[in-house]
């Protein structure tokens, strides 16, 4: 969740670890083996140059082009909020749709000509004799609970479609230890890049949305039409043929590989499993 500007963190920029890989502090950089070390001032002051170049410079950058640059930040993951959320995302339901209708006929062929192999396969281990003591779980029935019809205005995304959508300051902007903005820097930052990306979602949801939500509701109308009163009957009919042919071939497969198979599973006919 993303935080608000009295609960911004001042102190520990990176909450994410997005930055995590920059490590910048002086020991991170210049280090001397034993057996060669320079003047002890010569060290200490190149610590203090080091340091005070690094803060002035980073500071200096931040306070220049650092809020506006959150600004557009934020501009810009609203725009990919925006697509994902009304164009993505009803995109890929539309392929899974389609796919699971395909993927109903390719199973029903499948099945039509390998189940019957695999069943006569399988009296190779018609022998195995399995023994089992204990008692099967008894399953409980769980009834399901009536959800509420009416919309939910806070939780707007109940099935998780767009959680990989991380769009939170936090998730996207992070200091690491020893390169600090200056606290206002960072603090209108924040604000700024919030305030892109609200505004800018909340403007191209207000052009957009409605449209977009009324073109979608039309699409997915037009799809649930074809399946309801087309594919699905197709599919049925697909299913009843290919059930006859199941039935012819199974029947030859039978014939001539049952008696092979259940011979073979002689081999295994001394296995015995019992389960305590």
């Amino acid at each position: 969740m993303s935080q608000t500007t009295d609960e911004l963190d001042l102190e520990k920029r990176d909450p994410n670890d997005l930055n995590s890989h920059v490590q910048v502090a002086f020991e991170d950089v210049f280090g001397e083996p034993a057996g060669a070390h320079s003047i002890g001032c010569v060290w200490r002051n190149s610590y203090k140059c080091f340091n005070c170049g690094k803060n002035c410079c980073y500071k200096l950058l931040t306070t220049l082009c650092g809020i506006c640059i959150a600004l557009y930040w934020g501009c810009e993951f609203a725009m990919i909020t925006f697509q994902h959320v009304w164009c993505y995302t009803p995109m890929l339901r539309v392929l899974a749709i389609s796919m699971g209708c395909l993927q109903k006929c390719y199973g029903t062929i499948i099945t039509c000509f390998l189940a019957p192999l695999c069943e006569t396969c399988g009296l190779f281990f018609s022998r195995i004799s399995v023994s089992n003591s204990l008692q099967s779980p008894i399953p409980l029935n769980m009834s399901q609970q009536t959800e509420d019809a009416g919309i939910d205005m806070d939780q707007r995304d109940p099935n998780n479609l767009n959680d990989h959508v991380k769009v939170a300051f936090e998730d996207v902007l992070g200091e690491p230890e020893g390169a600090h903005s200056i606290n206002c820097v960072w603090k209108n930052s924040y604000k700024c890049f919030n305030c892109g990306k609200n505004c800018c979602y909340k403007f191209l949801t207000t052009l957009c949305g409605i449209f977009i939500a009324l073109y979608w509701g039309c699409e997915f109308a037009m799809i649930t039409f074809q399946h309801v009163w087309c594919f699905t009957p197709s599919l049925r009919v697909l299913a009843i043929m290919m059930g006859c042919c199941q039935k012819c071939y199974g029947t030859i497969i039978t014939c001539f590989l049952a008696p092979l198979c259940e011979t073979c599973g002689l081999f295994f006919s001394k296995i015995g499993v019992e389960n305590k």
